[in-house]
């Protein structure tokens, strides 16, 4: 049999496993977004929103010691050359507890800065940095996130094998259990600590899951000078990228967190979730298959690309739009219903970040570019975010003293990257100009429908 028919043979196979991947990654999305509205309709009827604005605080810090020390071990693990072999998992594994270690011996000296601050009264008294309880939550998520290090590589070679239905799985089954610890817990305690010991319970689930369903050789500390090389020096670009995300996507809570009072802050963290369903179920679908329909329209005509780019796009313009229009009408009307009185300042706060919502449109063009292999210039615009972001901030908090002047920057903050990729585009041809602003026309007819919403709930109530 020569090697074209042996190729024949497994492209049907790999193809049924791509469709597979589809279908469970479809799944597994749906379902934390599922579980996030579950959690947060029925967590923010037992919790105050201070205890959110509190809680906020201590996840971005947990978020950025986790991103500055990625190594990538999935990544790593995907991408190696040849055979996985049982001492580069075991390095694997062992360098993945360091760094948990590590990020628990962080959190402390994190915890204890923010005590002593405490202690000399440098926050304002309605400030989350206040709370007493803060410093005392730092440590116990970073000693959680020392317990996740010592969950076994072997989910990450099922993935490499594209046998995703037990990796799937495991997620939602973590997530659920996570869900109803920290509900069940919440009625009990009401306070921040339900949030805190539930990311135990979940964290606690992963890890034991991570070894009773995905079965492999026997992990032990072990430490490998050839594969410690391959870690650190694939490992090492990762973390740049890494850094450069954690900067961009921690901005907000960042600087916010030290001007807003704890239950405002509370309330922006609870719409930036709402709003983030819509981002993230829009940017999954493009990181699923973004590059692959690019690569292929790249082997088109011109006239044949821009008219297949727009076709792709119209869907994301579509839904980006009909969610802008619609959220910035009935927000109000949604969050009474969804939540309590106390979380009525929600509704503003989602009212201005959904705009950011319809640039999803254009950046798509990022996946074009992407296929060409044109890195360097992906890295420059995510550089030009993330600087747009800080000095966008850092002008409306320190210069103008406007909160609201922030939370349209925090929205808008991509637009200098949308523009750059649309000029880009321009240059190839690639862009029609009356098409870029087909996403407006979609926030029209969501506005009228968000209209029409409440027109009918007030004349059913």
């Amino acid at each position: 049999m020569t090697l074209d028919s042996n190729l024949s043979d497994k492209r049907p196979d790999f193809r049924r496993k791509i469709l597979n991947s589809a279908k469970l990654s479809s799944l597994k999305f749906m379902s934390d977004i599922g579980l996030r509205l579950v959690s947060t309709v029925v967590l923010t009827r037992l919790l105050t929103p201070e205890i959110y604005g509190v809680f906020a605080i201590v996840l971005v810090y947990l978020y950025l010691l986790e991103m500055f020390s990625d190594l990538g071990i999935r990544s790593l693990v995907l991408t190696k050359e040849g055979e996985v072999e049982d001492d580069f998992l075991r390095t694997c594994w062992t360098v993945t507890i360091l760094r948990g270690l590590l990020i628990a011996l962080i959190s402390v000296a994190i915890a204890a800065t923010i005590g002593l601050m405490q202690a000399q009264g440098i926050f304002a008294s309605d400030n989350p940095y206040s709370a007493e309880v803060l410093p005392w939550a730092i440590v116990a998520l970073g000693a959680t996130a020392s317990l996740v290090g010592f969950q076994s590589p072997m989910a990450f070679v099922s993935e490499r094998k594209m046998d995703f239905g037990r990796v799937t799985w495991v997620a939602i089954v973590t997530n659920v259990i996570g869900l109803v610890a920290t509900v069940a817990l919440a009625f009990y305690l009401r306070s921040i600590w339900a949030l805190v010991l539930g990311n135990v319970v979940k964290s606690c689930t992963q890890v034991a899951l991570s070894f009773l369903v995905f079965r492999g050789p026997p992990m032990r500390l072990h430490m490998s000078r050839e594969y410690l090389g391959i870690v650190i020096g694939r490992g090492k670009w990762i973390i740049g990228h890494s850094i450069l995300t954690a900067f961009s996507q921690s901005a907000d809570r960042l600087v916010l967190g030290f001007v807003m009072t704890s239950s405002t802050f509370g309330f922006y963290f609870i719409a930036r979730q709402l709003v983030d369903l819509v981002l993230r179920f829009l940017m999954s679908i493009d990181a699923q298959m973004g590059l692959q329909v690019f690569t292929h329209l790249h082997q088109s005509a011109t006239a044949e690309f821009r008219r297949n780019y727009y076709r792709y796009r119209l869907f994301f313009d579509a839904l980006a739009g009909l969610s802008t229009g619609g959220l910035i009408v009935v927000a109000p009307l949604l969050v009474r219903i969804v939540f309590d009185d106390r979380y009525q300042g929600v509704a503003p706060i989602v009212q201005t970040l959904i705009w950011g919502v319809l640039l999803v449109g254009p950046l798509l063009l990022r996946s074009a570019f992407s296929a060409e292999r044109r890195f360097k210039e992906m890295t420059l615009l995510s550089v030009v975010s993330v600087l747009t972001l800080w000095i966008g901030l850092g002008v409306s908090i320190f210069i103008f003293d406007s909160v609201n002047i922030a939370l349209s920057v925090i929205a808008l903050h991509r637009l200098p990257e949308a523009m750059v990729c649309t000029l880009w585009g321009g240059d190839r041809d690639w862009v029609v100009i009356w098409r870029e602003f087909i996403g407006f026309g979609f926030c029209v007819v969501g506005m009228l429908a968000g209209w029409a919403v409440i027109l009918l709930w007030n004349a059913l109530i």
